[in-house]
């Protein structure tokens, strides 16, 4: 665009923008009626008018170029040349070379005009560079966050299914030591299935595409209560209500991973113990369906986070990966999600969904 610009102001007939490349030779990246052979051919810094510009960081203007020995014919009939540097911060990543059949067709304002849309260019180029390299950097930053925060959580557990080892090859008579080391094992290898499945989920979520089908919401959530209540806590209560006959159009196995964190979420908030109710109804075309905890409750000001990769609001335990996953898969479907949240009373969070 910015090519077809100059050239409505600049009027030439052809122009090109080389770049350099980590071996200093200037390779075409754009062009306007140059012949693709003269677009391949690649110019090394300080080789004809392009390269010493490169070279030099200056500008070149040249009025007849059947006498300048520098010049590199690319096209046939051009008779005036002029070449500006592309530059950043002090150094040439760069040119912008224009070309007239016309003989000393460019002026000294001319090549004002030019340096100034050679300068632009190389903002936008640097610009998006930039921006490159900043999300590269932040995938980096968000693969050695879970790197992290997986292998800390794992050796935990680990740590802990060795202990229950010890205990139990010390005392295998002991029913009731044997009862109660069960239980932890139980739950550290539950912990790491966890992670794992979060991992997975983390993963398939930004890559594999979304398998919808029509699912009953009374029957989904009838199964999945009872798969859940067989694991659940002593100290903690979950109902289900459901409202009459209603369906979705959902990827089923990861509607299942939506409710499972949503549930285990609200676990978390309650060490002490308490409710967790299942609710779903229909309303003006949609399906909801919420999960409320009578936790400890969100920060106002954590709220807006909670969404983020890696953010734990404090909790001791999970990937901080949870609401991360909810929020992808509930954004893959279409479907909207909110929470809201009171201190020392509990957190609420609502599926959207369109009925069919």
């Amino acid at each position: 665009m910015a090519m077809t610009i100059s050239q409505d102001v600049l009027g030439f007939d052809h122009a090109m923008i080389r770049l350099l490349d980590a071996n200093s030779v200037l390779r075409a990246e754009k062009w306007i009626g140059f012949p693709r052979e003269a677009a391949d051919l690649p110019i090394h810094l300080g080789e004809g008018i392009t390269g010493q510009v490169a070279l030099l960081g200056k500008s070149i203007l040249v009025e007849d170029t059947t006498v300048d020995s520098r010049f590199i014919k690319g096209v046939e009939d051009c008779r005036s040349e002029l070449c500006s540097p592309m530059q950043y911060n002090g150094a040439t990543i760069g040119v912008f070379n224009v070309e007239s059949e016309q003989r000393a067709y460019f002026s000294d304002e001319d090549r004002h005009v030019l340096e100034n849309f050679a300068t632009q260019i190389t903002a936008a180029l640097e610009t998006a560079r930039l921006r490159d390299e900043l999300g590269r950097s932040e995938k980096l930053s968000m693969i050695g966050s879970f790197a992290s925060s997986i292998l800390h959580d794992i050796r935990n557990d680990l740590h802990q299914l060795k202990i229950g080892a010890d205990l139990l090859e010390a005392a295998p008579d002991d029913q009731t030591r044997v009862e109660t080391v069960a239980r932890k094992i139980r739950k550290s290898a539950e912990n790491i299935q966890g992670l794992v499945e979060d991992s997975f989920e983390f993963v398939r979520t930004g890559q594999s595409p979304v398998t919808k089908r029509r699912v009953e919401v009374g029957p989904f959530l009838e199964n999945f209560f009872t798969s859940v209540m067989v694991s659940f806590p002593e100290n903690a209560i979950l109902t289900l209500e459901t409202e009459g006959e209603m369906a979705v159009e959902a990827d089923q196995r990861r509607l299942r991973r939506m409710m499972l964190n949503l549930v285990t979420n609200g676990l978390e908030a309650m060490p002490e113990g308490g409710n967790i109710c299942v609710r779903a109804f229909g309303e003006g075309g949609f399906v909801h369906i919420e999960v409320a905890d009578t936790g400890k409750g969100i920060e106002p000001e954590r709220l807006e986070k909670i969404w983020e990769p890696f953010y734990t609001s404090g909790k001791r335990q999970g990937t901080g990966l949870g609401m991360a996953i909810i929020k992808k898969i509930a954004d893959d479907h279409g479907w909207g999600i909110s929470v809201k949240s009171t201190l020392g009373q509990g957190t609420s969070f609502r599926l959207t969904a369109p009925a069919l």
